[in-house]
C-alpha cells in the first residue's frame, strides 16, 4: 500500500490542477443558462490514500442552491477522515466545457469549513480557532436529467463518491 500512496497522491494532484486550469479553458458559450434550484447530495463512499489513521464510517450530507450562470452556494455536513462532524459552508462555480458531453461538470468550490479539530486542524492551509480553515474542493461529475453523480477530490487524501438529485 505504502508504494501505491505516491502514485494516488501524484494523480490526485494532477485532478485538482487540471480543475483550476479547466476554467481558462471554457468560454461563456458553454455556461448551461438554467433556471435556479436546489441540489441535494450524499455519499456514503471515500477512498484515502492511506487509511491507517482514519476513524467512523464515512457519510456526507450536503444541499446546494444553483442560481443562474452555474453559480452555486452551499452547505454540507460530513464525518471527516478522523471521526469529527464537520461543516463546510461554500461559494463555487460548475463548467461544462464539453458540447458533445453536455452533462459533464467540473465544479470548483471554496469557503469556511468547521469539524477539524486538535492536531488535525493542520490539515487547512489557513486556519484559526477550534477547528475552523479555509477549504477548498475542485470535482467532476456527470448530471442526467434530474440525477447527478459526482467525484469531489479531498486535498491530496482522498476521493468522495457521490449521488445528487436537483429538484424546484
Amino acid at each position: 500500500m505504502a508504494a501505491v500512496a505516491p502514485k494516488i497522491r501524484q494523480a490526485l494532484c494532477l485532478v485538482t490542477a487540471l480543475s483550476f486550469l479547466a476554467p481558462a479553458a471554457v468560454s461563456d458559450d458553454s455556461v448551461q443558462e438554467a433556471e435556479s434550484n436546489w441540489y441535494f447530495q450524499a455519499g456514503g463512499y471515500m477512498h484515502y490514500s492511506d487509511d491507517e489513521d482514519y476513524e467512523g464510517p464515512p457519510w456526507f450530507a450536503g444541499i446546494e442552491y444553483q442560481k443562474s450562470r452555474n453559480r452555486v452556494i452551499g452547505l454540507s455536513v460530513f464525518n471527516n477522515s478522523f471521526g469529527q462532524i464537520t461543516q463546510y459552508a461554500y461559494l463555487g462555480k460548475s463548467f461544462y466545457p464539453s458540447e458533445k458531453y453536455p452533462g459533464f461538470r467540473i465544479k470548483l468550490t471554496g469557503g469556511i469549513a468547521h469539524g477539524y479539530k486538535g492536531e488535525h486542524q493542520k490539515i487547512f492551509p489557513i486556519s484559526w480557532g477550534d477547528g475552523w480553515g479555509v477549504a477548498f474542493v475542485p470535482g467532476v461529475g456527470y448530471q442526467s436529467d434530474k440525477w447527478g453523480f459526482d467525484v469531489a477530490v479531498l486535498s491530496a487524501s482522498g476521493l468522495l463518491f457521490l449521488a445528487g438529485y436537483e429538484f424546484d
